[in-house]
């Protein structure tokens, strides 16, 4: 990387040094985050799912025994519970810079995620592809690129809170 790179983007996004420098190591956390919970789905893939995963429905979770659903219920929570911790210790000022700091960290996160599964796995063959996004509170399937554009969404946001404070 070139040494004014950095320099070049945080003046870009209009943040200050520290602010930048937070973004960063935040999404360090994320995209590492990304990789522990992607191997997860890869090796349940793997046991589960040996000719392929196709979803089409919830029918396409039957296959997984319950007591195992409900521990990928738990990881689900347990994910969420690290990346708000990791930004709550983050921030210093206020809930807006915590709300932007998880925003931050939860929208890289995600798009690591579908990055490290196309990695390892060569899926999602494309961005309709259908996925089980989440089962907490209920299970929530939706193409692939659903969650890409809300973290990028989100990942503007926190920037433009973060300018504003």
């Amino acid at each position: 990387m070139c040494p004014g790179f950095g320099r070049g983007l945080k003046l870009r996004l209009g943040l200050d040094r520290e602010k930048f420098r937070k973004l960063g190591w935040l999404a360090a956390f994320a995209i590492g985050m990304a990789y522990v919970e992607s191997a997860v789905v890869v090796y349940l893939r793997f046991l589960y799912y040996p000719d392929g995963f196709f979803v089409a429905g919830v029918a396409a979770l039957s296959t997984v025994p319950r007591h195992i659903l409900a521990i990928e219920i738990g990881r689900e929570a347990a994910t969420i519970l690290m990346l708000a911790a990791v930004a709550l210790l983050t921030a210093r000022r206020s809930w807006w810079e915590r709300l932007a700091f998880f925003l931050w960290t939860f929208a890289v996160w995600d798009v690591f995620y579908y990055i490290w599964l196309y990695a390892f796995l060569r899926w999602p063959r494309d961005l309709m592809t259908l996925d089980v996004l989440f089962m907490i509170p209920s299970i929530w399937i939706a193409p692939v690129a659903l969650p890409l554009v809300v973290s990028g969404i989100m990942a503007v946001v926190a920037v433009v809170i973060l300018k504003r404070m």
